[in-house]
């Protein structure tokens, strides 16, 4: 049986930062599997992987019904057919079946075929129904998608992608979701969305992301099917999606077009490379018109994959630095429909919020109109308007209007940027204390404040900040600097566990974790057994047993709801155990 594994590293917006592992072969996502024509090689699958990606797709189909690559295919694995020691994916020949309207082979034969050949991760044989059909055609074919879905994980012994269908409808795509991820795969793949990128209806494809999104078990990773150019990128991954593929760079390459992350320009129209890819610091835009068509594909192909792994690098370090919503909105920028996508998006507030970490590493900048509706922004002025019921002292502040004054040390009223400034009110000896109890209601919830009622708030001599906090020689917690929120040592842990009623800010363990977290070390996400739904990303948390015991307490990198299902990688970076 196939081993596979997800986990999340980092994340921002909806987006993340995962390592996805397939039979030992380990790749950093979001990333995206350059498709591979067996019959067509423009570039190379060892070139490929030289150039950094660790994942490529192909058609099984393809190869099935080619007598000379099926044969080669059964001989010597899929990974000898195309010389390739990277993570191989397959479709089934449900692009074709969407372009054409028929195929010349069974669900089971198809499955069957992919596991003999050797395939890292397979694909069923879906049934991709095309935008605005009638609503009893996508019903009749999501049916039967989900039939044969139901053989597939019958019959499975690898990874399998288990796409999500129908159509233009967002109850059918949600259904469809979750009745899937009640099914034991890996990936799920949105399907038959390329006529809606094609047409430029990302608005529309934003709902049927979305839609999917909702019904989806969030540790398993998704894949955009046929979503592979650049500009397109960081709007995805901000919805939540980890996998793309694309023959683009092939296809356009063929037809003398260029990827640029702002659009796709025509050779024959430039005069100079705005890029420095090996490609573009070697020739000049003349130079590739006069090569031989063959070759200047090839180059052209070349560059534009050089365009979409440093895209993709981009959106990473943008959730590395907190700054993906940035970077959408500028994205967003280089076509109208993308700029209506955009726009749609910041309309599934609930879904982002919950999503949305607590804090980031970056400051909050009005960079748009549209990032006043950010989850970070839209959260920040429910909690303060909270908080404000017990602390109703206010400043003016440019972003977020009249917030409570004992918030205005605290991300993001403290670390953002609007079109006036904002003079953050130093705390004086007499009112440091409100200052944290003021936070405490912020960051862990109503009551939250009372567990600092007899706190001493020691203040720095050099900048007149908050430090730590004690009482009665203990310490409670510690003012984080860069973000204004409070770090928890064990006693102000135990006083918020018995003020929060359970489970608010809880993550419950296992038996098995519990000597191992009560020491300090970290909490795996296979070891939790419930968590808090409110709790969400970068979150400080109470970790306990069963029993409610408190064990520790620390950050966590994932939300409740994925606390409750994630079986790989980290869920609490441990900071304080009971008997460290």
């Amino acid at each position: 049986m196939t081993e596979f594994r997800f986990e999340v590293r980092a994340r921002d917006a909806a987006g993340r930062i995962g390592k996805l592992e397939v039979n030992g072969k380990k790749i950093e996502t979001p990333a995206i599997m350059p498709v591979i024509n067996p019959k067509q090689l423009i570039v190379s699958p060892k070139e490929l992987k030289e150039m950094g990606f660790g994942m490529i797709i192909t058609n099984s189909y393809i190869i099935y019904k080619d007598e000379k690559l099926r044969e080669t295919a059964l001989e010597k694995g899929i990974h000898g057919l195309l010389d390739y020691d990277g993570i191989i994916e397959v479709d089934s020949g449900s692009f074709q079946l969407m372009r054409y309207g028929g195929i010349e082979v069974t669900n089971r034969e198809i499955i069957e075929f992919q596991h003999k050949i050797g395939v890292d991760i397979g694909t069923f044989l879906d049934i991709p129904t095309i935008p605005d059909v009638p609503r009893e055609k996508a019903r009749e074919d999501l049916k039967i998608t989900l039939e044969r879905a139901k053989e597939a994980e019958e019959i499975k012994s690898i990874a399998m992608n288990a796409a999500v269908q129908g159509s233009t409808y967002p109850d059918l795509r949600t259904y469809a979701a979750e009745k899937l991820s009640e099914m034991d795969f890996e990936i799920h793949p949105i399907g038959a969305v390329v006529p809606l990128m094609e047409s430029y209806r990302y608005r529309d494809l934003v709902d049927v992301v979305i839609a999917s999104k909702k019904g989806l078990r969030p540790d398993r990773p998704v894949h955009l099917f046929g979503a592979g150019h650049p500009m397109i990128f960081a709007l995805a991954v901000a919805m939540g999606i980890d996998l793309f593929d694309s023959a683009s760079y092939a296809l356009y390459a063929k037809d003398g077009r260029y990827l640029t992350p702002e659009g796709t320009k025509s050779l024959s129209e430039l005069e100079y490379f705005p890029c420095s890819c090996p490609v573009c610091s070697r020739y000049t835009p003349r130079e590739l018109r006069e090569m031989p068509k063959e070759e200047r594909a090839r180059l052209l192909a070349l560059h534009n994959l050089w365009v979409i792994r440093e895209e993709l690098n981009r959106v990473k370090q943008a959730i590395k630095e907190g700054t993906l919503w940035e970077l959408v909105d500028e994205r967003s920028r280089a076509h109208p429909k993308m700029f209506a996508a955009y726009k749609r998006l910041l309309e599934y507030g609930e879904y982002l919020e919950e999503n949305e970490p607590i804090t980031k590493n970056s400051a909050l900048f009005k960079v748009s109109e549209e990032s006043t509706r950010w989850p970070i922004v839209k959260r920040a002025k429910m909690r303060a308007e909270r908080v404000k019921s017990k602390f109703p002292e206010t400043v003016s502040h440019p972003i977020f209007g009249e917030v409570p004054k004992y918030l205005a040390l605290t991300f993001p009223f403290a670390q953002s940027e609007g079109e006036e400034d904002f003079t953050i009110p130093r705390p004086a000896k007499s009112d440091a204390k409100l200052y944290i109890k003021a936070i405490a209601e912020y960051q862990f919830g109503e009551s939250a404040g009372e567990a600092f009622e007899d706190a001493f708030v020691e203040l720095s001599r050099k900048t007149g900040m908050p430090r730590q906090i004690k009482a009665r020689g203990k310490h409670l917690a510690t003012f984080r600097a860069d973000d204004g929120l409070l770090t928890l040592g064990i006693e102000g842990a135990r006083r918020l566990k018995e003020l929060l009623p359970y489970p608010r800010m809880r993550v419950v363990v296992n038996a098995d974790a519990e000597p191992f977290a009560r020491k300090g070390k970290s909490v795996f996400a296979k070891f939790v057994v419930d968590a808090d739904e409110n709790i969400r990303p970068y979150d400080e948390v109470l970790v306990v047993n069963e029993k409610d015991d408190l064990l520790a307490t620390g950050v966590t990198l994932l939300n409740g709801r994925e606390l409750r299902v994630f079986r790989y990688g980290l869920a609490v970076k441990v900071r304080r155990g009971v008997e460290g």
